[in-house]
């Protein structure tokens, strides 16, 4: 059972593009053509870590690095954050080769974000921003 599990989180692994909309009336917030990296994390079968990236003139610009648990039943990826002093949760469903999700606001419990992304090719995105550019 612990294979299969690891075998299912591993399939996200690889380089994802698409987009992630600002929903409602946010002004700090920035529609953004998105590339997200899904790494394995060593020892653990339902974690991934995403390296989440924005392109910006042709080039990607890292945002953050999270871990994502991974629910093989509803094949879904979770993961609550904090940003500045914002909390929330994403919330992602993988349907083939493509992912849709949430960024929800635990404030008002409101979507701030809608994702959607496609598996890519990673040499076919611009080049990876360094890992130790993600923060801690």
């Amino acid at each position: 059972q612990g294979l299969a599990r690891a075998l299912n989180a591993s399939s996200i692994v690889g380089t994802w593009r698409g987009e992630s909309v600002c929903v409602g009336n946010r002004q700090a917030c920035k529609n953004e053509v998105v590339v997200y990296r899904f790494e394995p994390v060593a020892g653990k079968s339902t974690l991934v870590t995403l390296l989440a990236d924005k392109i910006i003139k042709g080039k990607r610009i890292p945002m953050y690095r999270l871990d994502f648990q991974y629910d093989e039943s509803k094949r879904t990826l979770s993961c609550d954050f904090t940003q500045g002093r914002t909390r929330g949760t994403w919330e992602y469903k993988i349907t083939g080769d493509s992912i849709e999700g949430t960024g929800i606001v635990l404030a008002g419990k409101s979507v701030a974000r809608r994702v959607k992304v496609k598996r890519v090719r990673e040499d076919r995105m611009p080049a990876a921003p360094d890992y130790n550019s993600y923060g801690p």
